[in-house]
């Protein structure tokens, strides 16, 4: 049985047509035609049913077993590929979130130093969700990235480093910056400045206004979170951040929701459920997991 065999069948069943797995893999459909016949002769069962070339392909439960294990089974390939290779390159690459691995960074960096690792340290900066993408695909061995308490990330070993909180962020010359804490509902008529969807502190919102009922009347998309800020501070709406984005920064300020509004989140550190380090890699885990 080849793993070759088991990728075109699985891509077979989740279509369910032999000329789209064909197109997909870029080889002849007598080629997928062929797949089947080999799978169910070594299997020695059917795994997939048709009575026509017009009619509507059904798998087995045979089929359906198959396709199960073949999940499995590329997924444990494409493990070995990406481990073996790691596993002797003397580097440790360390991706991290702009605010989670920012507010982090310096430390762990002087800490790599002392150790007499920083040499072998690769860091590169991207926004959580594509952090565990490529964390899984191996383009990092850990990642330091943000997430929210009731996220759970398949094939990630997590483990929490520090709690944040989200905060509304308001013009610190707007009535609302005297205010010892917000409820959504006082804020109908103002504008909102959000992340786009890619970013955690928008997913974090439009949960509590789902919970809660809450639906702004305008809402301005912008991408970063200078650009947030700064719009804040000229009046222009309010916004949602973590408190630690909005440190020092002048002309905005961070106001708590009322208690049964507001949202955990955490610096968290990340790293595949399967991955075998070598010397190196474990000596530079074990100074991230000390944080």
């Amino acid at each position: 049985m080849e793993f070759k065999d088991l990728q075109y069948f699985k891509k077979l069943v989740e279509s369910k047509s032999y000329h789209a797995t064909a197109n997909f893999f870029q080889v002849s459909q007598p080629a997928i035609t062929a797949m089947v016949k080999r799978l169910e002769k070594e299997l020695g069962t059917q795994l997939i049913y048709k009575v026509n070339n017009r009619a509507k392909m059904t798998i087995t439960p045979a089929g359906m077993v198959v396709y199960r294990q073949a999940d499995k089974l590329l997924k444990i390939e494409q493990s070995i590929k990406v481990e073996a290779l790691r596993a002797n390159q003397k580097n440790f690459r360390l991706g991290y979130s702009e605010l989670a691995g920012n507010a982090w960074l310096s430390s762990v960096i002087t800490k790599l130093n002392h150790g007499d690792l920083l040499a072998f340290v690769e860091t590169h900066e991207e926004n959580s969700h594509l952090l565990e993408q490529h964390l899984r695909e191996g383009k990092y061995d850990a990642i330091v990235f943000s997430k929210l308490n009731d996220e759970q990330f398949k094939g990630i070993t997590v483990m929490n480093l520090t709690k944040y909180h989200y905060y509304l962020i308001v013009p610190s010359n707007s009535p609302l910056a005297q205010k010892s804490e917000i409820d959504l509902f006082e804020l109908r008529e103002y504008p909102f400045i959000i992340r786009h969807k890619r970013f955690l502190s928008r997913s974090a919102l439009e949960q509590t206004f789902a919970k809660i009922g809450f639906k702004p009347k305008r809402k301005l998309i912008v991408d970063s979170i200078g650009a947030t800020t700064k719009l804040i501070s000229q009046g222009m709406g309010v916004g949602y951040l973590m408190d630690i984005a909005v440190e020092n920064v002048p002309g905005v300020k961070a106001i708590p929701l009322i208690p049964s509004q507001q949202v955990d989140c955490y610096a968290c550190l990340g790293v595949r459920e399967d991955f075998v380090p070598n010397e190196i890699q474990s000596k530079c885990l074990e100074i991230l997991k000390d944080f």
